[in-house]
């Protein structure tokens, strides 16, 4: 694998928390542990920004922000290097998504995350685009958000989706997409997930990982707004992706919703955030200050 970019996005206009801006003080955080030689950073809007007469909260700063990533991920894509978003909320797996799909012509997508992320702008109860980042990843959407290389929704596999509202689940059949749950395997599940996925991915060009933290197990990770129990371990997570990117290049990631409630709590969840990039990175690339790989 090409030696990857991160690239540092403290977007928090995205969240529906009300402690939003502690995804900016979590970047803070995971800046110091980035390898300086292999960072970039989007300038994120500091307003809370304008929902511009649409059901999107805070819509007139996603866009500056998305169009400003779209600005760094462009020549680390003419490069090569699969850009790993970090450090925001998960509406900054757009731009990322949007690129990569544009590069490669059968890319897999792996979205881990506790919630599926497909709700639509005219139902959505809180108006925050993170809860609709999939939605508009499919082409669908508010038009100012809504991707201009849309994923086929074959190609997609949400892995550890737990809390999904009705409409999502009805947007979950109507598109065909495949959903792996940790549950659903009685022996070892660990390895049958590592196994479905593998299979999942398969004659893929590249891979593209979305990861929302709160896919992991709160007993075993604290640092986001939205806990949701009975999630994937550390340890299944980093073996998935591992073996997601061993088998298929990674096209690019983001690590979304590090929301630590204050610094002792960040250190304390810190080492995880880097056990995953460290995953992420581990076909080839930099080595993340503080990471076991």
């Amino acid at each position: 694998m090409t030696r990857p970019m991160f690239v540092l996005m403290p977007q928090w206009q995205g969240s529906p928390s009300t402690r939003a801006m502690q995804l900016a003080e979590g970047a803070e955080m995971l800046r110091d542990d980035l390898p300086a030689s292999a960072l970039r950073e989007v300038q994120v809007p500091l307003e809370a920004g304008d929902a511009m007469g649409t059901p999107v909260a805070r819509l007139s700063s996603l866009i500056r922000a998305r169009d400003a990533a779209r600005a760094e991920l462009q020549p680390v894509h003419a490069d090569g290097r699969p850009p790993i978003i970090v450090g925001g909320d998960c509406a900054t797996s757009l731009p990322g998504l949007e690129a990569a799909s544009r590069t490669f012509e059968r890319l897999a997508v792996l979205w881990f995350d506790a919630h599926p992320d497909l709700q639509h702008p005219s139902t959505s109860p809180s108006g925050a685009a993170s809860g609709m980042t999939l939605r508009h990843a499919l082409g669908d959407g508010a038009p100012d958000l809504v991707s201009s290389s849309p994923l086929d929704p074959a190609t997609v596999t949400l892995v550890g989706a737990r809390a999904i509202d009705p409409e999502e689940d009805d947007e979950l059949a109507s598109r065909g997409l495949h959903l792996l749950q940790i549950d659903s395997f009685a022996d070892d599940p660990t390895a049958a997930l590592v196994s479905a996925i593998r299979e999942r991915i398969a004659g893929a060009d590249a891979v593209y990982v979305h990861l929302d933290l709160d896919v992991l197990d709160p007993a075993e990770f604290g640092s986001v707004h939205a806990p949701v129990p009975f999630g994937l371990t550390v340890a299944q997570l980093t073996d998935a992706i591992r073996a997601a990117v061993s088998s298929v290049p990674l096209a690019g990631a983001a690590i979304c919703e590090f929301a630590p409630a204050d610094r002792d709590r960040g250190a304390e969840d810190l080492p995880t955030v880097l056990r995953i990039l460290a995953a992420l990175t581990s076909a080839s690339g930099p080595r993340v200050a503080g990471s076991d790989a």
